[in-house]
């Protein structure tokens, strides 16, 4: 009895200090995204990109409204023939439907291009990182500035990051 506590308690401390031991390895790095994005050569081409859709799809957005407003205009006149009304209040509801269907898909579209955009830099800072968390010790970055309380300076590498991706350009 007296050895199986003894044993036991021999267990015990040799797994608490074994987690002692693989706690104080890990060793956790901070990069942030966002900064790498508006800051890194390829985040900034990336954007511009990004802004170059954006245009585009105001203007497309601009278009259809105005098209909403001339048949709006005309509606208001009251200059049109009954059946005329009925044909023009018809193809403004259309033209409405079509505005409203355009403004949505291209708010999809520019979100979407947004995060391929992110994903693409993100990508090639991949190997990046990995090299500096190996050189570093990390056993792992964290890339969320928002669940993030505090970073010790030396733990992030979003300066480091953003120079490399620069030298890559």
């Amino acid at each position: 009895m007296k050895l199986l506590r003894i044993c036991t308690l021999c267990v015990a401390v040799s797994l608490l200090w074994a987690a002692t031991a693989s706690a104080h390895k890990s060793v956790v790095g901070f990069v942030n995204p966002q900064r790498i994005i508006s800051e890194s050569k390829i985040g900034r081409i990336a954007q511009e990109d990004l802004a170059r859709l954006g245009k585009e799809k105001d203007r497309r957005v601009r278009d259809a409204l105005q098209k909403v407003d001339v048949l709006r205009n005309k509606l208001e006149k009251g200059n049109l023939s009954v059946s005329e009304e009925q044909v023009m209040e018809k193809s403004l509801r259309l033209a409405a439907r079509d505005y409203e269907d355009l403004v949505k898909t291209s708010n999809m579209d520019i979100q979407g291009e947004e995060r391929r955009l992110i994903q693409f830099v993100m990508r090639r800072a991949d190997s990046i990182l990995r090299s500096i968390a190996s050189e570093m010790g990390f056993s792992m970055i964290l890339t969320d500035p928002e669940i993030i309380g505090f970073v010790d300076e030396s733990m992030d590498i979003t300066d480091r990051v953003i120079r490399e991706l620069n030298s890559m350009i």
